[in-house]
C-alpha cells in the first residue's frame, strides 16, 4: 500500500481530501499560544453527517475526509479518547466543536490546514471557533493524491521488505510500472545495483529520477549490464540511476507516470522524486546490520545448466554470494531553528566464482576467485530556519559505487569499474503573501570509469610460460589481460525556480498559478589513460629483442604446445592515449494554473526546453482535468492530454570522440618489422542532426468513493515518436573470439524508432484502517493491464538496421510490420498486486505483506534472420519472429518487524524479510529457440536486520 506525502494545501483552498492518518507530530504549543486561540472568519458550507461514536481519532480521521479538509493529529496523544460522534448538518468549524467536545482538544487553522491543539482549562471552545494562529508549517500526510501521482510515505517506506534497499525496489507495488525480466534473476542474486524499470511502455532510461529537487540521471551511458558490455573494449557497464540512494534517507518517495505537472520534463516515462527527512527536533540515531546470503537462499536453476552454474565463472552465474548493509544515523538540532542530521550506509556483496569456466573444471580444477560489488553512502543534511518564512537545507551526498570483475580462463584479467559520485544541494523556500517561491541549486559529480589490471589483451599460444590454456592441442590459446583504463566523468550545475503565486479569482473562477524556470551545464569528459591494444595471429620466434637490442612488445619465449621456441603476436587493434570533452548548456520554463469552476478544475500548463547541441526548442503542452460529479468528491472524473520530451544521452555523442582513438588492423611480421599504422576508425553519427524523442498521453479515469473503500480506474495511451535507434553499422564492442575483428564500418543514428503502449489499473483502498483486537491493518488492491509494442530494442545502440530498410517480419506465420511485434522485455500482459501492513502495538510487531501475480509471459524473439529465412514479403526477404509462453507468477514477499523497548526512546529491533515465501519457480526470461534455456526468478530468499534505534 502507498501511504503519500503531499506538500501543504494553499491558504484559502483547503480542498484536498484526506485518507485516514496516523501521523506523529511533535508540536510545543504554550498555554498562551493555545489561549490565543480564536474564532475563524472564513464562511463555510453546511453538510451532511452520519459518523458514529467511537475513538476520538477515528472519527476526526472520518469527518477530515468526509468534510474535504487536511487535518494533522498527533495519534499518540488521542488514545482513550472518545468521541460522541456526528449526526446531522455542520459546517467544518462546527463539526469540529461537536466530535471534540469535553475532550480538551480543539483545532487551529494554519496555511496548511487544521491541526489539533490542547486547550487549556479556561478557554472553551463551545461556540464552535477555531484560529488562524500563525504556527510552523505542518506536513500533512495521507492526503488524497491526484490520479496519476502515487506517494510512498516514510511508514511504507519502514514496513515494506526492503532488500537491496535501493529506490526502484520499492516501486514493485506501484501500477503502470514494469521491472526488467532479469531483475529477480536466480542467477545474479548477488548483485546490489538498482533495478531498471519502465513506466507506461519507455525505455528505462527515459525517466527522471530527482532527490530533493535535484536530478541525478546517468546521462553518460546509462546502457544495462549485460555481459558483452561488461566485456568491452571501449564501453564500461552503467546504469540509469547516477548516484544509487538508499532508502534509509528517505522521507517520500513520489511516483508521477500520467498527468505529469509542466514543472518536470527530461522523460519520455515518468518521474520518480525522493525527498530526504529533515533532521528531528530532539536528539535521535539508529545503527543497523542487515544480511542475506546464498545459503538463505533457494536457487532455480534448469537442471541442464545446474553443474556449469555451480562451477561458473561468469559475471552473470553467481552460485555464492554474501551480501551486507551497514547503516547508521544521527541527527538532532543543536538550536530552536537549526538541524543536522547525518547517515551512513555501506553496502557489500561478495561473489566467488571459479577461475576456469565449467568445462574446464574437471581438467584444470576449481580455482575461486572473488567477484565484489560495493555501494557507500555518506549523507550530511542542514536545516536552518532563520526567519519565520524562510526555510534552509542544505545536502552533500557522496555515493561511490565499484565492483570487481575478472574474465574466465583469462590470467590478470580483473578489471574495477566506478560508478555513483557525489551531490550537492541548497534549497530555499520563502513563504510569501504572494509568492511561494522554492529555490534549488545543485552540483553533481557522476563517475562511470575503469580500472584494469593489465592494459592490453593477448591471444597466446599455450606454452611453457603461458600454461593456463585448457587443452594441449597445437593451436590451444592462453587468454590474457585487459582493455586500459578509462575515465568518464558528468559534472553538472542546476538551478531551479518553482513559484507558486497566491491564488485570485477571475471571471468566476479561482486561478492557482505556477511558473518555474530551469538551467543546466553539464560537462561531459572521456579519458583514455593508458593505450590499449588487443594481440592476435602468433607466429614463431627464437627472440624478442630486435636487432637494435630492444625486447619487442607482445612477445614471449618458451615452448609451445606446437613447438614453437617463442611466439610473436602479430595483428593488433590499438586504442589510443587520448582525451576529449563538451558542455551542454540546458534550460526549460514552464506555466501552468491550476483553475477551478464550480465543479470542474483545470489544470493548462506548457513547458518550453531547449540546448545549445541540439539547438532545438521543443514545447510540451500539459492539461489535466477533474469533474466533481456530485460536488461532494465521492466520484470524480479525471482526464489528460500531454507531451512529454526526452533526454539526451550523451553517450552517443561519446562515440564521436572515442572511435577516433582506434586504429583498425595494424601489422607486423617479425621482431625487427615496425608496425604498420591501421586506419582509424569513423563514425559519421552526429547526434545535433536528431530530434529529440518525445511522448505523447491521452489519460482518462475515475476516482470513487463507495463502502468505505476509494476506487482509481485509469487509462493510459502513450504513442512515443523519433526514438533514437542504430540504423546501419555494428558497435564496437569485442566479439567473443578474436577482439582485434573489429567491423571498421560506421554507425549512423536515426529517429526512426516508435513505440505504442495501452496501459489500463485500477487500485482499491480503503479509506480507514482495519481495526481488530487492537491490531490496525491498511492495505492495497492494485491490478494493471498491459499491450506495448516498439520496433526499437530495450537499449539505443543495438543494431535495428534490417527493420529500418525492411519494415516486415513474419510473425506467428504472418507477416506484420516489426512495429506491431509485442515487446520483447518489460512487457507482463497484466498484473494484481496486494500490500497489507499491519500493526499489532501491543506486541511491538509489524507484519507487512506482499503478493504479486503475474500473468502468462511470452518470449518473443528473432528465429530467422533476413538474411537465411528464405521467406519473402513484395519479393523481398524477410526475418522470422516467433513467441513462447510461460506460465503465471505468483510471488509472496513478507517482513515481521519487531521491537524490544528498553526505555520510551530506545529500543532494539529485528527485521526478517522473506521473498518468495512459496518458493515458487517462474521464468525470468527466455528466448524463444527451442534450444534456449529458460532463466527463472530466485526462490525463497532470508534477509535479516538487526539494530538499535534511539
Amino acid at each position: 500500500m502507498t501511504r503519500p506525502t503531499n506538500t501543504p494545501t494553499r491558504p484559502g483552498r483547503l480542498r484536498t481530501r484526506l485518507k485516514p492518518l496516523v501521523f506523529l507530530t511533535h508540536l510545543a504549543l504554550t498555554a498562551t499560544l493555545a489561549a490565543a486561540v480564536t474564532p475563524l472568519a472564513h464562511a463555510q458550507a453546511s453538510r451532511h453527517y452520519d459518523i458514529p461514536a467511537g475513538p476520538l481519532d477515528a472519527a476526526l480521521n472520518r469527518f477530515a475526509v468526509q468534510s474535504g479538509v487536511a487535518l494533522a493529529i498527533d495519534a499518540e496523544k488521542l488514545k482513550g479518547l472518545n468521541s460522541e460522534g456526528l449526526k446531522g448538518n455542520y459546517a467544518i468549524d462546527a463539526g469540529f466543536t461537536a466530535l471534540l467536545r469535553n475532550t480538551g482538544y480543539g483545532v487551529a487553522r494554519t496555511p496548511s490546514g487544521y491541526i489539533l491543539v490542547a486547550l487549556p482549562k479556561n478557554v472553551d471552545l463551545s461556540a464552535g471557533s477555531a484560529s488562524e494562529a500563525q504556527l510552523a508549517p505542518v506536513i500533512v500526510v495521507d492526503q488524497r493524491e491526484p490520479l496519476g501521482m502515487t506517494v510512498i510515505s516514510r511508514k511504507t517506506i519502514e514496513a515494506m521488505p526492503a532488500g537491496n534497499g535501493d529506490i526502484t525496489s520499492l516501486l514493485k507495488t506501484v501500477p503502470n510500472i514494469q521491472f526488467d525480466n532479469k531483475q529477480q534473476s536466480s542467477k545474479t542474486p548477488g548483485e546490489i545495483a538498482p533495478a531498471d524499470i519502465s513506466i507506461n511502455g519507455a525505455k528505462y532510461y527515459q525517466n527522471a529520477f530527482i532527490v530533493d529537487g535535484a536530478n541525478f540521471n546517468n546521462d553518460i551511458d546509462p546502457g544495462e549490464r549485460t555481459e558483452s558490455r561488461i566485456n568491452s573494449l571501449s564501453d564500461v557497464p552503467g546504469q540509469s540511476q547516477g548516484l544509487a540512494l538508499d532508502t534509509d534517507l528517505l522521507e517520500s518517495i513520489t511516483v508521477y507516470d500520467s498527468n505529469v505537472p509542466a514543472a518536470y520534463g527530461q522523460f519520455n516515462g515518468g518521474v520518480v522524486e525522493a525527498n530526504t527527512r529533515k533532521p528531528s527536533k530532539e536528539l535521535r540515531g539508529k545503527i543497523s546490520y542487515q544480511m542475506s546470503r546464498s545459503a538463505w537462499t533457494k536457487y532455480h536453476i534448469d537442471k541442464r545448466q545446474l553443474q556449469e552454474f555451480e562451477n561458473s565463472s561468469s559475471h552473470f552465474d553467481q552460485p555464492e554470494f554474501e551480501k551486507t548493509i551497514l547503516r547508521a544515523t544521527v541527527e538532532g538540532h543543536l538550536t530552536e531553528n537549526f538541524g543536522l542530521m547525518a547517515n551512513i550506509s555501506q553496502k557489500r556483496s561478495i561473489i566467488p566464482t571459479s577461475f576456469y569456466s565449467s568445462n574446464n573444471v574437471t581438467s584444470m580444477g576449481l580455482q575461486k576467485r572473488d567477484q565484489e560489488r560495493s555501494i557507500d553512502n555518506y549523507y550530511l543534511k542542514a536545516f536552518w530556519k532563520p526567519i519565520s518564512r524562510l526555510d534552509l537545507e542544505g545536502s552533500i551526498t557522496h555515493a561511490p559505487e565499484q565492483n570487481t570483475y575478472w574474465r574466465g580462463n583469462a590470467a590478470n584479467s580483473s578489471f574495477e569499474t566506478r560508478n555513483g559520485g557525489k551531490l550537492l544541494g541548497l534549497v530555499a523556500k520563502w513563504d510569501g503573501d504572494i509568492l511561494k517561491l522554492n529555490q534549488n541549486l545543485s552540483y553533481s559529480e557522476l563517475d562511470q570509469s575503469r580500472d584494469s589490471e593489465f592494459d592490453d589483451w593477448y591471444t597466446w599460444r599455450k606454452s611453457s610460460t603461458k600454461f593456463w590454456g585448457v587443452g594441449n592441442s597445437a593451436s590451444t590459446s592462453s587468454l590474457e589481460g585487459g582493455y586500459g583504463d578509462i575515465e568518464q566523468q558528468q559534472k553538472t550545475w542546476r538551478y531551479k525556480a518553482t513559484g507558486d503565486w497566491k491564488a485570485f479569482s477571475m471571471l468566476g473562477m479561482q486561478h492557482n498559478i505556477q511558473s518555474g524556470f530551469e538551467f543546466s551545464h553539464q560537462q561531459v569528459n572521456y579519458k583514455r589513460l593508458t593505450e590499449n591494444s588487443t594481440y592476435t595471429t602468433p607466429v614463431s620466434t627464437a627472440t624478442c629483442t630486435n636487432s637494435s637490442g630492444v625486447v619487442v612488445d607482445a612477445c614471449s619465449l618458451g615452448t609451445t604446445v606446437n613447438g614453437w621456441p617463442g611466439q610473436l603476436l602479430t595483428r593488433r587493434t590499438r586504442f589510443a592515449i587520448g582525451e576529449f570533452d563538451f558542455n551542454v548548456t540546458q534550460w526549460g520554463a514552464w506555466l501552468q494554473d491550476d483553475l477551478e469552476i464550480g465543479r470542474l478544475s483545470l489544470r493548462p500548463g506548457v513547458r518550453v526546453d531547449g540546448d545549445d547541441y541540439t539547438k532545438t526548442t521543443t514545447v510540451a503542452p500539459r492539461l489535466a482535468i477533474k469533474y466533481d460529479l456530485f460536488a461532494d468528491s465521492t466520484t470524480i472524473l479525471n482526464a489528460g492530454v500531454n507531451r512529454y520530451y526526452g533526454r539526451n544521452i550523451t553517450g552517443l555523442r561519446l562515440r564521436e570522440g572515442r572511435n577516433r582513438l582506434r586504429y583498425n588492423s595494424e601489422q607486423r611480421n617479425t621482431v625487427d618489422s615496425a608496425w604498420t599504422v591501421g586506419t582509424r576508425a569513423a563514425d559519421n553519427m552526429k547526434f545535433n542532426e536528431l530530434d529529440v524523442p518525445y511522448d505523447d498521453e491521452l489519460m482518462a479515469g475515475i476516482e470513487q468513493q463507495w463502502l468505505g473503500f476509494n476506487y482509481r480506474l485509469k487509462y493510459v495511451h502513450r504513442q512515443g515518436k523519433d526514438q533514437i535507434i542504430q540504423a546501419k553499422g555494428s558497435s564496437i564492442g569485442q566479439p567473443s573470439t578474436d577482439p582485434s575483428n573489429l567491423s571498421s564500418s560506421y554507425t549512423t543514428y536515426t529517429n526512426g524508432g516508435k513505440s505504442e503502449t495501452d496501459i489500463i489499473s485500477l487500485t482499491v483502498t480503503p479509506i480507514e484502517e482495519f481495526s481488530w483486537l487492537g491490531t490496525r491493518t491498511t492495505g492495497q488492491l492494485a491490478l494493471d493491464w498491459w499491450q506495448s509494442k516498439s520496433n526499437a530494442p530495450d537499449y539505443i545502440d543495438s543494431d535495428t538496421d534490417d527493420y529500418v530498410t525492411n519494415p516486415y517480419i513474419q510473425y506467428k506465420g504472418s507477416v506484420i510490420r516489426y512495429t506491431d511485434r509485442p515487446a520483447e522485455n518489460f512487457n507482463r500482459p497484466w498484473t494484481l498486486r496486494l500490500s497489507t501492513v499491519t500493526r499489532v502495538p501491543q506486541w511491538h510487531l509489524t507484519w507487512s505483506n506482499f503478493l504479486r501475480y503475474r500473468a502468462a509471459y511470452k518470449a518473443v524473439g528473432q528465429v530467422a534472420s533476413a538474411n537465411t529465412s528464405g521467406v519473402f514479403h513484395n519479393g523481398v526477404q524477410i526475418a522470422v519472429w516467433e513467441e513462447r509462453k510461460y506460465k503465471p507468477a505468483l510471488t509472496w514477499d513478507l517482513r515481521l518487524g519487531w521491537e524490544y523497548p528498553i526505555t520510551r526512546d530506545q529500543a532494539f529491533f529485528v527485521n526478517l524479510d522473506v521473498f518468495n515465501v512459496l518458493n515458487k519457480a517462474s521464468v525470468a526470461q527466455s528466448s524463444v529457440s527451442s534450444s534456449t534455456i529458460p532463466t527463472y526468478e530466485i526462490g525463497r530468499q532470508f534477509w535479516v536486520e538487526l539494530g538499535y534505534r534511539f
